[in-house]
């Protein structure tokens, strides 16, 4: 019998079970400039990265710590320790998401939101005969490797079960996947019309399925910058014609309330969410939130082998017989960067959802007032999340926590307009303010192209960990004055490159 008294330390578990994206750099943090173990005071005060990742928090990490010993005390099987704890994080995460009671919602773990379009992807195209499109938003809006990941090709050169591979190269026995991609804005950065986005998204569907093809459709909310598309109205639409057509929700960002999950889930989508962008858990911690009426299709079928480096069976819930085919092993980094994230997501539904709402709006005209009088800073205006279709009133989450912006040079041009900063550009001062301000945004967003160069956004994100210390520490006006701070320090770099 195998147990786990014989564990890596805790500092090394947190980077592991996940691609190469989370291995650490000389400096000791990952790509996304992040460390596995809390930050000191001012840089916490400053981290404002929560739309691509966050650095674990104190909190967050004594919670790990206490999981982490339970392990290491624990005589059971290895695997049977690992099964057990992490089906007592999918309670919790239930309970949390206020589905303590509903017994028709089943929940998937995976390493991260591109794992989740992995499994979303076979799940799929396993249940049906026919050949599988998949319809999806812009990959500069959702993350570089989700096409990879639902085109069936290994996406990193480390699988999140630690096996060494291709990126690039298809994933054995996987079965192919035809993917089409929907530009959300125009060439030069522009939103694209609504109607528009949701015209070509019909337009594909239905050519698809009268051509005898099987769809998925990955309605995006939120994106990156904060967008969501196509619109709920359509989806809604496309469902009714087409009862076949299988509908994912890409909540990685979980920037989405209680309800709105529930509304999705009562829709019949699968959800698909992470611990690590709003709620600024540690980077790698995914779940997949499916319906019944997903489940009484999706749960006898045998997971293909190609799911075998990326999931164990634990991730799954215990009685989906097709996941009974997937190595019995044990995840232990999944579980800890779960651990962590839930302890944010505890003391963020702790909250009122007025006291939640109030510091949002209050932070929202801060920084729209900031960005209107400093035009060297061009805010992308998206707009908000309406999911009126399919629930009455508005929560938290009808409100941007994602302010995204692209940096103009106060040189002119021919035309005397301001131009925007190159992409290269943008990426240095971003790096600047991480390694040597300590202040953390979201990395660079693709957005669009001038004189045949991209360029690209930065990210002022508002995360649940700085709505905690608002509303249960009363620093609120300390958080604000922290953004801003952030946003002065982008325009002094920019004077001196």
């Amino acid at each position: 019998m195998s147990t786990l008294q014989d564990l890596p330390t805790l500092d090394q578990l947190l980077i592991d079970g996940g691609d190469a994206r989370l291995i650490l750099q000389a400096d000791g943090t990952n790509k996304y400039g992040c460390a596995a173990v809390p930050l000191n005071a001012h840089d916490a005060m400053y981290a404002f990265s929560s739309a691509t990742a966050s650095s674990i928090s104190a909190p967050a990490y004594a919670a790990a710590t206490r999981t982490y010993t339970r392990l290491q005390q624990s005589e059971q099987d290895a695997y049977a320790c690992y099964a057990n704890e992490l089906n007592e994080v999918r309670q919790e995460l239930k309970q949390l998401c206020g589905l303590e009671q509903r017994k028709d919602v089943d929940i998937i773990f995976a390493a991260s939101g591109t794992d989740l379009h992995l499994i979303a992807a076979q799940l799929c195209t396993n249940f049906s005969s026919a050949r599988t499109l998949v319809i999806m938003a812009d990959a500069n809006e959702t993350g570089s490797a989700v096409p990879s990941a639902l085109t069936a090709r290994h996406f990193s050169e480390r699988t999140a079960l630690g096996e060494q591979v291709n990126a690039g190269s298809h994933i054995a026995q996987a079965k192919e996947v035809d993917i089409v991609s929907i530009s959300l804005r125009q060439p030069d950065g522009t939103v694209r019309d609504s109607q528009d986005v949701d015209r070509e998204v019909e337009a594909l569907t239905q050519q698809a399925i009268h051509c005898g093809q099987a769809v998925m459709l990955i309605l995006m909310d939120v994106s990156k910058t904060g967008m969501m598309a196509p619109s709920l109205s359509i989806v809604i639409q496309l469902r009714a014609r087409y009862p076949q057509l299988q509908v994912m929700v890409d909540a990685c960002q979980f920037r989405l309330s209680n309800a709105s999950l529930q509304a999705y889930l009562d829709q019949g989508y699968m959800v698909a969410m992470t611990g690590s962008k709003f709620l600024c858990g540690p980077s790698f911690s995914g779940a997949l939130f499916l319906p019944h009426t997903m489940q009484a299709g999706f749960k006898a079928i045998s997971l293909p082998a190609s799911l075998n480096a990326y999931s164990s069976r634990a991730d799954w819930p215990s009685d989906w017989a097709g996941a009974q085919g997937l190595p019995a092993r044990p995840n232990c980094g999944l579980l800890l960067r779960w651990v962590a994230a839930l302890e944010e997501l505890r003391a963020f539904r702790a909250l009122p959802d007025a006291a939640i709402l109030g510091f949002i709006q209050q932070f929202q005209l801060a920084v729209y007032d900031y960005f209107s009088s400093h035009s060297s800073l061009a805010l992308l205006t998206v707009a908000a999340p309406d999911r009126s279709a399919i629930m009455t009133g508005q929560g938290w989450d009808c409100y941007a926590t994602i302010f995204s912006f692209v940096l103009m040079s106060t040189a002119t041009s021919i035309s005397g307009k301001a131009q925007p900063y190159s992409h290269d550009d943008t990426v240095a001062i971003y790096r600047h303010l991480q390694k040597e301000k300590g202040m953390q945004l979201g990395q660079p967003v693709t957005c669009g192209i001038h004189h045949g160069k991209p360029i690209s956004a930065l990210r002022l994100c508002l995360g649940a960990r700085q709505i905690v210390a608002a509303v249960q520490k009363n620093q609120a006006s300390t958080i604000i004055a922290a953004a801003l701070q952030v946003l002065d320090e982008v325009q002094r770099q920019m004077l001196r490159q």
